[in-house]
């Protein structure tokens, strides 16, 4: 058993993340070394993109675990999808197109817009949970919609998910998610932590400071709840405490 990521995107080729084999290897390298288990490749469910066919992202996960058994590799592939939080994606979320966490989809990794508001936020989620559906909202700290007080509260309360970005904890994406992730920790409002690596370069150097700045701020217990605890429930299908 180790880490837990749940947003990366690993499998090449495919989306705005790795372009090779050779950098998806790399950054399984680096995420093994660093004590992750198992990961889940989130590939944007967007119809303008490869990982917007369900069936091309699977083989490729297959294709991708593969290599890594070759290399000797231990590092567990699991499904996953991120999905646009739209109208289009709430047409689908009730069947099988929703392309959620795991085996069970019970979870789904969703993403709101980074700028512009969503008003209609809270009755998304309300109507989300009515399906079936827990949602896990990426990167909230990146999305202006949560900026706004209560926000993240509310969604929490609905019964939504957050999933920080580590690396918004070293202000890699700028000062305002930076503060906002800081006041979502402080709230005790995330449930899971995740990379959202992209790609290998540099990663090596960001994701071990990330993660430092976590568990600084978290303590042990915390980072272990963030990145093992709370997305192997998540994984499993079930519910968070």
């Amino acid at each position: 058993m180790g880490l837990v990521d749940l947003h990366l995107h690993l499998l090449w080729a495919l989306d705005d993340g790795v372009e090779t084999a050779a950098e998806a290897l790399a950054g399984a390298r680096l995420l093994a070394s660093l004590g992750f288990s198992d990961v889940a490749p989130s590939p944007h469910a967007s119809p303008d993109m490869p990982s917007g066919d369900e069936a091309a992202c699977d083989a490729r996960r297959a294709e991708l675990q593969g290599l890594l058994a070759a290399e000797g590799v231990t590092l567990a592939l699991h499904r996953n999808a991120e999905n646009k939080l739209d109208e289009a994606f709430m047409a689908r979320a009730d069947g099988a197109g929703r392309r959620g966490v795991g085996e069970t989809a019970r979870w789904v990794l969703v993403e709101a817009p980074f700028r512009g508001g969503v008003p209609a936020l809270p009755d998304l989620v309300f109507r989300l949970r009515r399906k079936g559906v827990s949602p896990l909202f990426a990167h909230p700290e990146r999305c202006a919609e949560f900026e706004k007080e209560g926000r993240a509260e509310e969604v929490v309360r609905l019964g939504g998910a957050l999933q920080l970005n580590v690396a918004s904890l070293i202000g890699l994406y700028g000062k305002t998610p930076r503060k906002v992730a800081e006041r979502l920790l402080e709230a005790d409002l995330y449930a899971v932590a995740a990379t959202d690596l992209h790609h290998p370069a540099g990663a090596d150097e960001w994701i071990p400071e990330a993660l430092e700045a976590l568990e600084k701020r978290v303590g042990r217990q915390g980072f272990d709840r963030l990145l093992d605890l709370h997305p192997r429930l998540i994984l499993r299908g079930e519910e968070l405490p």
